[in-house]
């Protein structure tokens, strides 16, 4: 794509098209509007997956290019769940870690939620998503206290 709008630039007169934008203007509309597109479809998918009687620990939404890296801190034998969905296109990967060890989970950007209860055995826990190779999207997650 990039020699193409290359090509585009150096045969062209220098002027707008018609609406007086420049021609990269629409292509970074639609990478914005997309984003957004999946964003909004994240997060239908992880609010779906929390209950009324759940509390909030932590969660968020980020892109699949920056990841998820996060140390939530938990109450040491308190009973939780955290829930992760992709939306986008390939796979994003999961690890999380606790004193016990680490569970690593592939998650699809399919906006399918994979959920996985714990029990914390420490305060200090890490989470770290990120996406797998080709893989484009937003990660949305979230903590509860069940």
């Amino acid at each position: 794509m990039a020699p193409a709008l290359l090509l585009v630039s150096c045969t062209s007169d220098g002027g707008t098209p018609e609406d007086g934008r420049p021609a990269s203007y629409s292509a970074r509309t639609s990478v914005a509007g997309g984003q957004k597109k999946l964003t909004a479809q994240a997060r239908t998918a992880i609010g779906a997956a929390a209950a009324d009687d759940d509390t909030l620990l932590e969660g968020g939404v980020e892109s699949l290019a920056d990841g998820v890296h996060s140390r939530p801190t938990a109450d040491h034998g308190q009973h939780y769940r955290l829930a992760v969905t992709c939306a986008g296109l390939g796979d994003a990967e999961a690890v999380f870690t606790t004193e016990a060890g680490a569970i690593t989970e592939v998650i699809p950007c399919d906006t399918s939620v994979v959920l996985k209860r714990f029990t914390a055995p420490a305060r200090t826990m890490r989470l770290d998503i990120s996406g797998k190779s080709r893989s484009s999207g937003v990660i949305a997650w979230r903590i509860d206290r069940v």
